[in-house]
């Protein structure tokens, strides 16, 4: 009797553990260095997006990505040479964008610069090379994106202005008022795995004016509203899934843009080579007690990453590194000689730039 009610005691208190708000800061924004795969799905389907709410499930496993991209972070020493002025001081990565041909103007060395600190995560401003002419373009006020510590029911707002003057060619100002809700926290499941999350809601108002040298009546303003939904997770580094409604002027209609965080997918019709499976991963057994093992099954050798990590992100311990063969590869972890407490965490895979996440409970 005694036992069983010390198994339900901790059973109950890992399920408060898995249940509980995560607080997300600036370790858990980008770093310099990251690479980090992204897809893009073309309809959220009939999931209601909107929906929120403190302890909240939002299940968006049914998403079918139509492309992919790698977002990769740079620092801003690694940018030409020409956006130092504007950026060196202000901002500590930069986000490469791909380049943008449209016959008569293309645009090439595309970044957004970010400034991640202990209070906030923020948009310094853009730049690129238009026409092989470098032209950057800096907020007076840094947008900012998150305000740190995240927690359930924050709210703050920015007002942003950039403006560039360039003599005979014309003007171009973007004003953007930002307000981001913390209207949910809960557990976020995607085709990437199933995570604790914040999420967050952002309203923002952005208005473009552009006057040419060439034209001697002022051009009309472009109006922008803008909603986004993002759902953060712990040492991901961008949201684990980003949705964005897009509304030009007085339009009632949207556009709307998907993309979460995901693995390697061949979504080449004539295909790939594939290293591994969701479903050619396992821990076992799962929740474990004195032992527990971790399997995988390689289409070919790759490089092997695995850790541990609990439930505000912090890594506890690597459990496998290096190059592994082709087949079935396993270990057995013992987690009193790890050091592994009893506890809900996240193991994660990582097969070259493949990333796949367990949930693992030590009891």
């Amino acid at each position: 009797m005694k036992k069983s009610f010390l198994i339900s005691f901790i059973m109950l208190f890992i399920n408060l553990m898995a249940n509980s708000q995560i607080v997300i800061n600036n370790t858990d924004m980008p770093a310099a260095g990251d690479k980090i795969n992204v897809s893009t799905a073309a309809t959220a389907g009939n999931i209601d997006y909107k929906l929120t709410g403190a302890d909240f499930t939002w299940d968006f496993t049914t998403l079918i990505p139509m492309s992919q991209t790698v977002d990769t972070f740079v620092t801003v020493s690694s940018t030409p040479i020409y956006y130092y002025p504007s950026f060196i001081t202000s901002a500590n990565q930069a986000l490469k964008q791909a380049n943008i041909n449209l016959g008569v103007l293309q645009m090439s060395n595309v970044y957004n610069f970010y400034n991640n600190s202990n209070s906030s995560y923020s948009l310094i401003g853009y730049a690129a090379q238009i026409n092989n002419i470098p032209i950057p373009l800096k907020y007076n006020t840094a947008d900012r994106i998150i305000k740190f510590p995240l927690n359930f029911g924050n709210i703050d707002s920015t007002n942003s202005i950039a403006t560039l003057n360039v003599p005979s060619l014309g003007y171009f100002s973007e004003t953007k008022k930002r307000k981001n809700i913390v209207d949910g926290w809960g557990t976020l499941k995607t085709p990437y795995g199933t995570f604790p999350v914040m999420r967050i809601k952002s309203i923002i108002y952005q208005k473009d004016t552009l006057s040419l040298d060439t034209i001697p009546f002022p051009l009309p303003a472009i109006i922008r509203n803008i909603v986004e939904y993002k759902w953060i997770g712990k040492n991901f580094g961008i949201p684990l899934l980003e949705i964005t409604e897009t509304s030009v002027g007085i339009m009632p209609s949207f556009t709307t843009t998907i993309t979460y965080i995901d693995s390697l997918r061949n979504l080449n019709p004539f295909g790939i080579e594939k290293i591994i499976s969701n479903e050619n991963i396992s821990i076992y057994p799962n929740p474990a007690n004195e032992l527990f093992t971790i399997k995988y099954n390689l289409a070919k050798s790759v490089d092997v990453d695995i850790r541990i990590y609990d439930l505000t992100g912090k890594e506890i311990k690597i459990l496998d590194q290096g190059i592994k063969d082709k087949g079935i590869n396993q270990k057995t972890i013992n987690p009193s000689t790890e050091k592994i407490h009893k506890g809900v965490y996240f193991v994660k895979f990582k097969f070259n730039q493949i990333v796949y996440t367990r949930k693992l409970v030590i009891l």
